[in-house]
């Protein structure tokens, strides 16, 4: 399992690089596409990784992320469904303000899942050597 979570960072990791590596070359398209398929694939990692941050300690990182999303995907959803009833000026703010914020929310989840990642890799380094000594 510790070499899937591996994978599944690294890919992340890759993914984020080329969204900021598009910007020069495709603009705010790539940049807005590459947010969208990160933020569905950390949702992803998030959901079957919530167990686990729970289990070594770190309810409160993922809570805090879970709320962040939460959040954010309301601002999305209300520039969605409100497009007609609001101001398109005021729109377009809420939007780069949910944009800014999903970008924030993907930095902070790479971060907490890069420290869950050495917290697992220590435990079992420590189950190996204690399992050694017996």
């Amino acid at each position: 399992m510790e070499t899937l979570r591996k994978i599944d960072y690294v890919g992340q990791l890759v993914l984020a690089a080329l969204v900021l590596l598009s910007i020069p070359i495709l603009y705010l398209y790539g940049f807005l596409a590459g947010l969208l398929i990160m933020g569905c694939w950390q949702l992803i990692s998030a959901a079957l990784n919530t167990n686990a941050f729970i289990q070594s300690g770190r309810r409160k990182q993922i809570r805090t992320y879970w709320k962040c999303c939460i959040g954010d995907l309301t601002l999305i959803l209300i520039c969605w469904f409100s497009e007609e009833a609001i101001d398109a000026d005021y729109t377009e703010a809420i939007f780069w303000i949910a944009t800014t914020g999903a970008a924030l929310i993907a930095v902070y989840y790479l971060t907490i899942y890069n420290r869950l990642l050495q917290f697992i890799s220590l435990r079992n380094e420590l189950d190996g050597l204690t399992k050694s000594k017996h």
